[in-house]
């Protein structure tokens, strides 16, 4: 058996791969601006950075940069239907659609995924189509991910980590509402 980060590698290789023969992802790069992403930094230095560092290096939360982090959510929609609910901590999915894409966009600038000409929107059937393991891989190495073989690969599945100081995590319902999960009540999208 692999060690653990072989294992990732190898399975990132395969998903690549089964992508790829199904032509359902688009590529990752190009669907934020440079702009965009600054905006972005300005946000997450604001709201994010006391917690996840303010090179995203992780601290109180988790990391949020590199193959882990990237192959971890799978695409960037998987990234944002979670943060934009969940974050900050201390007032989960307040800061705005714009706000919540704007930081994604630095995100994925800070992990290597080139910007575009146009910019982002939290259009769902775009974000999820952007293929972060992809990226992973990417940034992984070639060399790496060639000397890993499929018939090896174990899939523990995603771990997303929050902290949210007790509280359960609300949901998003398919109209855009946020769902408590504790009382069951129904807030109206921000």
């Amino acid at each position: 058996m692999l060690p653990l980060p072989n294992r990732l590698i190898a399975g990132l290789a395969a998903l690549i791969a089964g992508t790829a023969l199904q032509g359902s992802a688009i590529a990752a790069d190009g669907h934020f601006t440079a702009e965009q992403a600054a905006r972005g930094q300005t946000q997450y230095n604001s709201n994010c950075g006391s917690c996840h560092g303010m090179q995203l290096e992780g601290g109180v939360g988790p990391t949020l940069k590199g193959v882990d982090f990237l192959g971890n959510w799978g695409t960037a929609g998987g990234i944002y239907d979670y943060f934009s609910v969940a974050m900050p901590p201390t007032a989960p999915g307040k800061l705005g659609e714009d706000v919540y894409v704007d930081i994604l966009a630095y995100i994925l600038s800070v992990n290597g995924l080139a910007a575009g000409s146009e910019e982002m929107t939290a259009d769902a059937s775009v974000m999820n189509a952007i293929n972060l393991t992809e990226a992973a891989a990417a940034n992984a190495g070639a060399a790496s991910a060639q000397t890993a073989t499929t018939a090896e690969v174990q899939f523990e599945g995603p771990v997303p980590q929050a902290f949210t100081f007790g509280k359960s995590l609300p949901t998003k319902q398919p109209d855009g509402s946020v769902q408590d999960v504790v009382s069951g009540s129904a807030a109206a999208n921000p």
